[in-house]
């Protein structure tokens, strides 16, 4: 089963990858997939990591406030980004959200990731990917 940490860490990876081929294509149809992929991943976050991170873990409640602060600004981002029509102003927007992404994966990598693996146990780290990964495969 794997790890909800390896499964967080590869939805950043795909995140990642797709603002790359964005830079280069300027393909709309990458946004859209940029927002889906963080669509799910945040949702999958905040319904199964967070409140094992704040019940389970050190400074949890203020880690998972901080994220959440983090996805309501991306979320903001995401919503401009699905209305705009201005090629110009979409290029802008992905690029802010960009930014906030590359801000949050530093956060959850840097600190709330090292502080969940040594407080909860690798069988409830499997347990929550498995979760994690049924809820994507739901979406």
């Amino acid at each position: 089963m794997p790890n909800v940490v390896n499964v967080l860490k590869q939805d950043h990876r795909t995140v990642e990858k797709l603002f790359a081929d964005f830079k280069e294509s300027k393909d709309r149809s990458v946004v859209d997939q940029i927002c889906d992929e963080l669509d799910v991943h945040t949702r999958a976050e905040e319904q199964i990591v967070y409140p094992v991170l704040r019940s389970d873990v050190p400074d949890g409640e203020g880690l998972a406030d901080h994220a959440e602060e983090e996805h309501a600004e991306a979320r903001q981002l995401i919503g401009r980004i699905r209305q705009t029509t201005d090629e110009e102003h979409l290029e802008e927007l992905v690029t802010e959200l960009e930014g906030a992404i590359q801000e949050h994966v530093s956060d959850e990598e840097g600190e709330v990731f090292p502080k969940m693996e040594s407080a909860i146990d690798a069988s409830r780290l499997e347990q929550m990917g498995a979760e994690v990964e049924s809820q994507k495969a739901d979406a």
